[in-house]
């Protein structure tokens, strides 16, 4: 019975790691898809980006760079381990806390820039809507998230032998908060496209209206399915047991 067991078990595995390798490959496809539509969106329907003088401009800046830190940089960098499985665990990790280096330094450039737009007009208001409030929460548990893991996960591996299984105790709770972070910027930035879009399509002075569902209202809806999509699609992945790291 053990072998036949065995050979079962074998032929079934088969099937679900193509099938693992499937949605890694349909994550990879979104990610990068996400931000492509989003420089698309920006560029052919913003004009582009702009650090100064242009607070249109300076939004559009934000938006990439928040759909790619928040959203692009952080699925990565949750992807690594399962992506990299031939790698030794040690040099996952590298490569992990480099997107996370990456994604709060967008992250960092993309709240400023939102910061000098809206300091550009008479009366400037900031943190006043749900998006705001949202992403304000979602930055700072990343910022924890990132101090916590790179003292503990990363630093901590000069002294392998003593602390292996404090490191091994902390990674469950460091994996479920990677999701929660996750969770809430998918949050985040689905609620900064919907303000954008009243904002951007109100259908006064000119403007499209949102409700006409004109080519840049389905862009700016097309680019919250993915990203909804991706909040669905990289919790499972991550939590399958298809295959082991």
């Amino acid at each position: 019975m053990g072998p036949k067991n065995t050979e079962v078990e074998n032929e079934l595995s088969m099937p679900l790691r193509y099938g693992y390798g499937l949605l890694l490959f349909l994550s990879q496809v979104l990610l990068f898809g996400c931000l492509g539509l989003c420089i698309f969106w920006i560029i052919y329907y913003g004009g582009g980006v702009a650090w100064v003088n242009d607070t249109s401009k300076q939004f559009n800046l934000h938006y990439v760079l928040m759909i790619g830190g928040f959203i692009f940089m952080n699925g990565q960098s949750i992807l690594v381990y399962k992506n990299f499985l031939c790698w030794k665990k040690k040099y996952n990790k590298v490569i992990h806390t480099i997107f996370f280096a990456l994604e709060i330094s967008a992250i960092t450039i993309g709240l400023m820039s939102a910061i000098r737009g809206h300091n550009n007009s008479s009366d400037p208001k900031h943190f006043y809507s749900l998006h705001s409030w949202i992403g304000l929460g979602t930055l700072g548990l990343f910022s924890l998230q990132f101090v916590v893991g790179f003292i503990v996960l990363l630093t901590f591996l000069a002294c392998d032998a003593t602390t292996t299984k404090f490191r091994h105790q902390l990674e469950p709770t460091h994996r479920t908060f990677g999701l929660i972070i996750f969770s809430m910027a998918v949050a985040t930035c689905v609620a900064g496209l919907i303000q954008t879009a009243r904002h951007r399509l109100s259908g006064k002075d000119g403007k499209e209206d949102y409700k006409d569902l004109r080519e840049q209202g389905i862009v700016i809806n097309v680019l919250g399915m993915i990203i909804i999509s991706l909040g669905i699609l990289l919790p499972y992945v991550i939590r399958s047991r298809s295959i082991e790291h």
